[in-house]
């Protein structure tokens, strides 16, 4: 959803209480925050104390990067240019490993996105530093600004690159909702930096001059038939056509399904995969109908938190391990 329907949706959901602002937008920043030069070059200990946080509070004997202050193993937390990132980093992967990039949707943050993906227990399995950035303001009225949030982003994930001294070849992005946009943006953007990417229940990738990838990147794409936030026909149908003409692509390939799901495969002339996955789960809230994640175990308690974004089951296949599996059998 873009900001305007969240707000829409957000005034009439009976479940919230009167009262609630409209999301506010928020202006740049300065990159050097996020360690970035005025000509795009990384900086390490660029100074950003003013808005960092680890989780546990850092170590002066380490080295740092701007406003990443820990790079030892475990679970932290920074804030850098107004956004505060969770980072997962297993105890394999003080150097070398891959990178996940995964990005909630409107109303979430980062603990409910992974409550859905599982991504930081997959990452530490996997060998992945799992990146989760938190949309401002928290929820119920978290919100991505594509003008204003996209940079700071992909200027954290750059950072993070460094940092952690990811391998180049592993970097990955999923993401749901607005998050799934925002990967969608990304592919346009940003192709030459990822290996492949799994967007679900968004679209923001024209294939049109101005905005197209600068080149292919295998693609898993889900997507409900039963959508009532994100439209399946007037949103998922156009993104994998476009995907699929602007490759070149052709007649794709069912390469699983049932009754309540299929998966389809699409390849280019070189030989890039685009897989398709629609599905006719729903949620547990008539408001999602089936903006939701097939096979989440989302509990819905977080601080927040509106409803559980899990489909209801049984799920012929979990979201989360389909996304790790397409990750593994895809680096660049």
């Amino acid at each position: 959803m873009d900001t305007a329907h969240v707000r829409d949706w957000l005034r009439c959901s009976a479940v919230l209480v009167c009262g609630c602002s409209d999301v506010q937008a928020t202006g740049y920043g300065v990159l050097l925050d996020a360690g970035l030069g005025n000509d795009g070059s990384l900086i390490a200990d660029a100074s950003n104390n003013d808005s960092s946080t680890a989780a546990d509070g850092g170590d002066a004997s380490k080295p740092t990067f701007g406003c990443i202050t820990d790079t030892s193993a475990g679970q932290h937390a920074f804030t850098c240019d107004g956004i505060k990132y969770d980072v997962s980093v297993p105890a394999m992967c003080a150097s070398g490993c891959g990178l996940v990039l995964d990005v909630h949707g409107a109303t979430m943050d980062a603990t409910m996105e992974d409550a859905n993906t599982n991504m930081r227990a997959l990452g530490a399995q996997h060998g992945f530093v799992v990146v989760q950035p938190n949309a401002n303001p928290a929820p119920p009225t978290s919100s991505w600004n594509p003008v204003t949030d996209d940079a700071k982003v992909f200027a954290f994930l750059q950072l993070a690159q460094t940092a952690w001294s990811i391998d180049p070849k592993r970097v990955h992005m999923t993401g749901f909702s607005q998050g799934g946009m925002m990967t969608f943006r990304f592919l346009c953007k940003h192709a030459d930096v990822f290996a492949s990417m799994a967007p679900a229940a968004g679209d923001g990738c024209t294939f049109t001059p101005g905005d197209t990838p600068s080149r292919e990147v295998p693609v898993l794409y889900m997507h409900g038939t039963k959508d009532n936030l994100v439209n399946f026909v007037g949103g998922a149908i156009p993104q994998r056509n476009e995907v699929v003409a602007g490759w070149k692509m052709g007649a794709g390939q069912m390469i699983a399904g049932d009754a309540s799901y299929t998966r389809t495969r699409y390849t280019s002339p070189s030989g890039t995969v685009f897989e398709f996955v629609q599905h006719d789960y729903a949620a547990k809230s008539l408001v999602l109908g089936g903006h939701c994640y097939p096979g989440s175990t989302d509990p819905g308690t977080a601080k927040g938190q509106l409803f559980p974004f899990g489909c209801v089951g049984p799920n012929a296949f979990t979201w989360g391990d389909e996304v790790m599996k397409f990750f593994v059998a895809h680096p660049k």
